[in-house]
């Protein structure tokens, strides 16, 4: 499987307004780093519109990156005008307008909200050029033209001053590509080539057990049988990375509260 990666925009493009610090294309030149590690762990081949961080190819040339991919991920952060606005995080991702990975926006929709902790709900949206007749979107619609399955993702607002602090932190960035890159595997199903965990007894990587423990003490993982160190989880080594990453992130102690 063969993923290309588009960090948006070129380097030191759409400064915050709620902290100069932030450039949006810089910023997700850098994410795009992170994501690209944690697919290759998965096994992904992967391969990035933007090798140098200087560099800010034309929309056409980025896609035309991702030409024999089975995907290309646009990463961005979206705007409310050019001012802060702190009413407004929610997360975006844009599938083409024929419903290609439709699903899979959703999906990834819902993890990265989770891990970012938006107020508000994620959405999906596609996006009509004035003509009605193509996408808006020109990585989209380039994307579409050579026959790549393409996202354009808006990782919440960078005129959002909490969600802006959140994104300056590199802990964060690393939290949401590995977030990403579970959830997209999960999605093409690479799950079937990584170790199986079929018992708590098998799960003895220090990273994972505590979060698998604690999860089951909780009873957000309910187990499918058995006691003890016998408790039968059935589970792949990409859903229990993606069940660390949310449990990093605080989200299942967000949900007890609710």
């Amino acid at each position: 499987m063969k993923i290309c990666l588009d960090a948006g925009h070129g380097e030191g493009y759409n400064p915050s307004p709620a902290d100069p610090r932030y450039r949006e294309g810089t910023r997700m030149f850098e994410l795009q780093a992170l994501l690209k590690r944690a697919l290759q762990s998965y096994g992904f081949e992967v391969v990035c519109s933007r090798n140098r961080i200087e560099e800010s190819p034309s929309l056409q040339k980025r896609a035309a990156a991702g030409i024999g991919c089975d995907l290309l991920l646009s990463l961005h952060t979206n705007a409310v005008g050019n001012e802060v606005s702190d009413t407004v995080d929610y997360v975006c991702v844009f599938h083409p307008i024929s419903g290609d990975k439709k699903e899979l926006a959703q999906s990834l929709a819902e993890v990265i909200a989770s891990v970012m902790h938006t107020e508000q709900l994620p959405q999906i949206r596609s996006r009509k050029n004035s003509a009605g007749t193509a996408d808006y979107y020109g990585i989209l619609r380039h994307a579409t033209a050579f026959g790549i399955s393409s996202l354009l993702i808006e990782h919440s607002f960078h005129t959002n001053t909490r969600i802006t602090q959140w994104l300056l932190n590199d802990d964060n960035l690393q939290l949401l590509a590995e977030a990403e890159a579970a959830m997209i595997a999960e999605y093409f199903g690479m799950e079937e080539w990584q170790m199986r965990y079929e018992k708590l007894r098998d799960v003895q990587n220090p990273y994972y057990r505590p979060t698998v423990e604690k999860l089951l003490r909780m009873g957000v993982l309910q187990g499918k049988g058995g006691a003890g160190e016998d408790t039968v989880l059935d589970l792949g080594e990409d859903a229990i990375r993606l069940l660390v990453v949310l449990d990093r992130a605080g989200v299942f102690e967000n949900n007890q509260e609710r």
